[in-house]
């Protein structure tokens, strides 16, 4: 909870707004706070292939479940995944898998197994504050600023709107150099 709490705590500072003593505090900033937390997860999680958030799996076919047509292989995809960032034939992604099929809750292919990395959204993945970057991390705290300024501080709606595409974009800049190479896409 220190790390959340020292988050709401960078944003509120963005808007001149005193800092919380902690997560539950019943204020209109806390309360604010905690409902805009979840979605903005959520969405910063999708609006990138944070390398701090990728998981790796091989997966195996759903032998369960047999395609009408097309692709002759379905795989579930992991409840914690939010985006694909690589499918491959091999464990080594040096042989990416083009002809796939990336759907909401499967993909679907010939091969078998196949091996992808993808987004996590789990508590210990992409959830986990304490593997953020430091630009990530900025990133979040704007992006709550934006939110919640309209409540907290509308004389800042602008400038904290401004600060914070600069943030993504830093973030998604910063992420991209850590990039293994060569990088094949999605």
């Amino acid at each position: 909870m220190a790390v959340k709490l020292s988050v709401w705590n960078a944003t509120l500072r963005e808007l001149g707004h005193r800092p919380l003593e902690d997560t539950g505090e019943p204020v209109e900033a806390g309360r604010l706070l905690t409902a805009a937390w979840p979605e903005v997860l959520q969405e910063a999680l999708e609006a990138g292939s944070w390398n701090f958030a990728t998981e790796t799996i091989r997966a195996d076919a759903d032998t369960g479940v047999t395609p009408a047509f097309g692709f002759h292989k379905v795989f579930a995809k992991p409840s914690d995944w939010v985006r694909t960032v690589g499918v491959s034939e091999d464990e080594f992604f040096s042989l990416p898998l083009i002809h796939y099929y990336d759907d909401q809750t499967f993909w679907s292919a010939d091969n078998t197994p196949i091996y992808v990395r993808y987004v996590s959204n789990d508590t210990g993945m992409g959830l986990e504050l304490t593997r953020w970057t430091a630009s990530f991390r900025r990133f979040i705290e704007l992006e709550l600023a934006a939110r919640i300024a309209y409540k907290i501080e509308q004389s800042k709606v602008d400038d904290v709107k401004k600060d914070r595409d600069k943030a993504r974009r830093t973030a998604l800049n910063h992420d991209a150099m850590n990039e293994s190479q060569p990088k094949f896409a999605p």
